[in-house]
């Protein structure tokens, strides 16, 4: 995670602080992906009873995603492919962001836009966060959002741990307004809250969004394409902070 007084402290020593922007988008909206499907069809139930013989005992038919409306939290690179791999789910898809997309932009990926996060959540089936960690996005989905989102619904987290506040996760899922939950990023990882280890209601992975063989050549790629960049025109390609000359 960015640490705020690491920037400052490399921007004030004229060290520039860069991003890959896409280098891990794909991958990581194939998880966020995996992971709503997970949540949908029950996996780790599913899993746990086909592993120790009971089969399907008392398991219940799951959802398909069809039909049902993907609300993405964050239509940047990542949501932007989370929204073309969904349509192939036959999904509808809506999002929220700070800032509407350009008209182009929601045609290209059948995106339909909610101002307010609140009226996004309230019409999701889905609600996936895909969103960078700040300020103003640290706890950004607490208690009251969760009361904003239909009842029965399914959240999936592919952005960082921190966005969405898990007391008020637990809470929810304790209470059924949360079906199931889908989650590749923590509060305080490696070490994961004990009620997501023990829940059956929560489908979990280690922050695999980014690791696979693909995403790593692209995150060099984008590391040499910024060091070129500043070499060139002394400015890199994606730089977080701006250093002065």
């Amino acid at each position: 995670m960015q640490n705020e007084f690491d920037v400052d402290w490399m921007t004030k020593n004229g060290i520039w602080f860069c991003n890959t922007i896409n280098a891990v988008a794909e991958a990581t909206a194939d998880m966020a992906i995996f992971l709503t499907l997970a949540v949908l069809r029950n996996t780790t139930v599913a899993e746990r009873q086909a592993r120790n013989g009971s089969w399907k005992a008392g398991i219940v038919p799951a959802k398909d995603p069809g039909g049902l409306t993907l609300g993405i939290v964050g239509a940047g690179a990542i949501g932007k492919y989370m929204a073309v791999k969904a349509k192939v789910f036959n999904m509808k898809v809506a999002y929220h962001n700070r800032r509407q997309l350009s008209k182009e932009d929601e045609e290209k990926y059948s995106l339909t836009y909610y101002p307010e996060l609140s009226d996004l959540l309230a019409i999701s089936d889905v609600v996936s966060v895909n969103c960078p960690l700040n300020k103003e996005t640290t706890g950004l989905i607490s208690y009251d959002q969760f009361a904003a989102m239909k009842d029965g619904a399914f959240l999936v987290n592919t952005a960082r741990g921190p966005v969405v506040d898990e007391q008020a996760l637990i809470q929810a899922l304790e209470s059924g307004k949360i079906t199931r939950a889908g989650l590749d990023v923590f509060d305080n990882e490696p070490k994961i809250n004990d009620y997501f280890k023990t829940s059956d209601k929560v489908v979990l992975q280690p922050h695999m969004g980014g690791l696979t063989d693909l995403a790593f050549q692209k995150s060099e790629q984008e590391c040499f394409d910024n060091v070129r960049s500043l070499f060139k025109t002394g400015r890199p390609v994606a730089p977080v902070n701006e250093v002065k000359k």
